[in-house]
């Protein structure tokens, strides 16, 4: 039927130029290459040759992962259970993946006793979590699940350890919630007594839907308290950052308050000798006064053991020799220092040097001295009888104790008792070193002078003929 057609048909479909007609096979056979195909293979060598990809049907093309794990080993172990989702997300996927996953690592070593364990922990979280799914076969969108349930911590209470009611630091199961779940069912009981109590009869079914109701408010108020606390607590968190705010501020005035001040007082000149910008006090003569009194004290230490305390001529005495001593040891060690030091170096360290140098030498003479001489008063008040009677009473309560007196003469009892007697001489001889010190600065201090009472002032003042004004105001 219609074969006499097939010529003027054939004619027709070549005089219509159609390349695809024109090589089309006829009925019944098969094409040895479709058209089609030969267009795409030209597409993909022109876009071989140079030509970008675009958006195809309004999406992005889609860039292939990578296929391995990270290289971080933390991590590497981490997502070892979800290696085969790993395969199927893109490149930016992984890199978000690996961001969520070092975050959670990080919490996790705050919250574990061994940082060490949070790659093995977050390991074993996939895993439960794949098993709860059912497996890798299972999960239709890999990149939700492993960021949204599968690296989610899933706690059960408050408690940061808490993971689906197990502890994160051991494995256990979460004590907090064991509470939660006995409170709740102490809840219940006390709840469905008082449903019995006030309404007696009821029947099941509306019993039970009663106590739910009342398990239901109550569980709204909790959370009612919760919500109020924890804005409790951040208002107290406020209030706490407030004050901070203001304490830090505040500091911030005192510490530019204390630079002025100490600014102010290094522009005013020494007291002593006048030297400019010298805080009230410049160094040489800081030095020099601390050199005088050390050189008084090393003069007093010495009086507690060579001298009667309450004679003032004897003290006096002893304290002018020592100053002669120390004055002459700063005279030599500064006659020293001049041999050793190049005059015109120190000349050319500043017009003050000298000086400096020599107030200097003299504080450090005075108070190696005024070590030796307190040294010497407590080796002398340690020979002194109080000291030697202190020394023979703890040596002799040492030896009484249980534990030595049944060997008292051997090595370690003796030991005991002699460090004993040493630290009660000791002890003696500081004792007797800082009263005798007190007494001698009492004595150096001057008396403070009282004003006669008023008793005897008043006759004298009675007595005491008044100029002419105040007459002439009295008259």
């Amino acid at each position: 039927m219609r074969e006499d057609q097939a010529v003027d048909g054939e004619s027709a479909v070549a005089e219509s130029g159609s390349p695809v007609a024109g090589v089309g096979p006829l009925r019944g056979e098969k094409p040895k290459e479709s058209p089609v195909d030969e267009q795409e293979q030209a597409g993909g060598v022109a876009a071989g040759a140079g030509v970008r990809l675009t958006v195809v049907g309004g999406r992005k093309t889609r860039q292939q992962g990578r296929p391995e794990l990270p290289a971080d080993g933390d991590l590497r172990v981490a997502l070892v259970p979800v290696s085969w989702l790993w395969k199927d997300l893109s490149r930016w996927q992984q890199d978000r993946v690996v961001k969520a996953a070092k975050a959670e690592l990080a919490q996790l070593r705050q919250v574990l006793e061994w940082s060490g364990q949070a790659p093995s922990v977050l390991a074993a979280r996939l895993t439960s979590r794949l098993e709860e799914t059912g497996g890798e076969a299972l999960i239709t969108s890999p990149y939700g699940w492993i960021t949204h349930r599968g690296l989610v911590r899933r706690p059960s209470c408050s408690d940061v350890r808490c993971d689906d009611g197990l502890r994160l630091d051991t494995g256990a199961d979460c004590d907090n919630c064991a509470n939660i779940l006995h409170s709740r069912r102490a809840w219940r009981v006390r709840i469905a007594a008082e449903v019995d109590q006030e309404l007696p009869g009821l029947e099941t079914d509306a019993r039970y839907r009663e106590i739910e109701a009342r398990m239901r408010r109550h569980a709204e108020a909790e959370a009612a308290d919760l919500v109020a606390r924890q804005a409790e607590a951040q208002q107290r968190a406020e209030r706490r950052a407030a004050a901070r705010a203001e304490a830090e501020a505040q500091a911030a005035i005192e510490r530019e308050r204390a630079a002025a001040e100490a600014a102010a007082r290094q522009a005013v000149a020494c007291e002593d000798c006048g030297r400019e910008r010298s805080a009230g006090l410049c160094e040489d003569c800081d030095h020099r006064r601390q050199a005088e009194a050390l050189i008084g004290e090393a003069g007093l230490l010495a009086a507690t053991w060579s001298a009667d305390p309450t004679d003032p001529g004897a003290v006096a005495a002893v304290v002018a020799e020592v100053r002669t001593a120390i004055e002459d040891a700063i005279a030599a060690e500064w006659a020293q220092f001049q041999q050793i030091t190049d005059p015109a170096a120190l000349a050319a360290a500043g017009p003050d040097a000298v000086e400096d140098a020599a107030a200097h030498n003299a504080f450090l003479v005075a108070e190696s001295a005024a070590a030796e001489y307190r040294h010497e008063a407590l080796v002398m008040l340690g020979r002194s009888e109080e000291a030697q009677a202190e020394a023979r009473k703890a040596y002799a309560t040492e030896l009484a104790k249980p534990w030595h007196q049944a060997l008292p003469d051997s090595d370690d009892a003796q030991r005991a008792a002699t460090e004993a007697a040493a630290k009660a001489q000791t002890r003696t001889a500081e004792h007797l070193l800082t009263v005798r010190l007190e007494q001698l600065h009492a004595q150096a201090r001057p008396e403070p002078v009282r004003p006669a009472p008023w008793s005897q002032r008043l006759p004298e003042l009675a007595g005491r003929p008044l100029d002419g004004e105040a007459l002439e105001v009295i008259a």
